[in-house]
């Protein structure tokens, strides 16, 4: 039975420790300084050398105390699926789904609309990847933006 309850506890701590780190990658203060370290790096030269500049800038940051550490992964991922680095033709490519709405809540999934049904909530990305043109995009349904897919929404950009 001690073991069961230890077991218990150690579970419990687990899920708070992650919820915590999952609310810490997000919010207007991640937001900014991943929008800071990605505006670090120059978006010129190839991909390769843009995606290894944010991770230095990523380590440099968890360093200081600047960024959560298990928020790493989310920032690379952002220059990873960006635009930066290569042909001028690449765009990034949403492809989007509609929202749902909390009715408990009364907002919808993009928590800033008022809703009482899911009808009245905007659409939202459900992924994001960079092509090598607007065309190929758009055959494949998306919807053409640029940047990286962090900034990506479901409305033309």
């Amino acid at each position: 039975m001690k073991k069961l309850v230890l077991v218990l506890v150690v579970a419990a701590g687990v899920a708070a420790l992650a919820s915590t780190a999952g609310a810490a990658c997000s919010g207007t203060d991640f937001n900014n300084t991943r929008d800071s370290i990605l505006a670090g790096c120059p978006c010129t030269g190839n991909h390769g050398q843009y995606v290894s500049c944010i991770t230095r800038a990523v380590r440099e940051a968890v360093r200081n105390d600047q960024l959560d550490i298990n928020c790493k992964g989310k920032v690379v991922r952002c220059a990873a699926r960006s635009t930066c680095g290569h042909k001028s033709t690449f765009v990034t490519c949403s492809q989007c789904v509609p929202g749902t709405c909390d009715t408990t809540a009364g907002l919808c999934d993009d928590g800033v609309t008022a809703c009482t049904d899911s009808s009245q909530c905007p659409q939202v990305v459900n992924r994001c990847t960079t092509k090598s043109s607007a065309e190929h995009c758009q055959a494949l349904g998306g919807v053409v933006g640029s940047g990286s897919c962090c900034a990506a929404t479901c409305a033309p950009q």
